[in-house]
């Protein structure tokens, strides 16, 4: 396989270029972490494994693990990838497992089959759909400032403004808004 691919995507009007970079399980064991010139420079992560090889899954599991324990699951976008969908009686892997993993590692799950390219379009789509929802979260939380220190009056109305402050502040801290998960397979929410 080729170690690096570029890939043309037009979506709601725009262009896209994706640079696809395999990193094997042997380079990564080369890292003792995520080194950002290796992976650091990403703007998605996408963990694939074999639905017919469970140490392909387990290996996946791995660099969940290390992704998220680096901090990048939270900051970028990160899709565990089932390949190999169509080999259904050489399954040893099933559905809800990967499911399960991706939702306890924070992040999102396709099951595709690159041989006869089934839902490997929709794959690209949601990279992008991904990839822009978390920009957009880190920039809406970023821009986020506190109430002005020093404030002394405690009437209702100031109350209330605090009240409400702190409920926007919650809601971006913990993602509840427009950014609340609603199901680790849609590629089109955070």
């Amino acid at each position: 396989e080729e170690p690096e691919k570029t890939v043309f995507l037009l979506l709601d009007g725009e262009e896209y270029e994706l640079t696809l970079t395999l990193v094997d399980q042997e380079t990564l064991a080369s890292f003792s972490d995520f080194e950002e010139d290796a992976t650091g420079s990403a703007d998605a992560y996408l963990v694939v494994y074999s639905v017919t090889d469970r140490d392909t899954f387990e290996n996946a599991v791995d660099i969940l693990f290390k992704l998220r324990e680096q901090g990048y699951t939270a900051k970028r976008a990160v899709i565990l990838v089932g390949n190999k969908s169509d080999l259904v009686r050489s399954r040893t892997v099933s559905t809800e497992e990967g499911k399960s993993v991706a939702i306890s590692y924070e992040c999102k799950f396709m099951e595709t089959s690159a041989v006869i390219s089934h839902k490997t379009d929709d794959l690209l789509v949601g990279i992008v759909s991904q990839i822009r929802l978390k920009n957009q979260q880190l920039k809406d939380f970023n821009h986020f400032s506190p109430p002005g220190k020093g404030r002394k009056s405690r009437s209702k109305g100031s109350l209330y403004g605090t009240g409400r402050r702190a409920k926007e502040l919650l809601n971006k801290l913990l993602g509840t808004e427009s950014y609340k998960s609603k199901s680790c397979d849609n590629l089109h929410v955070l």
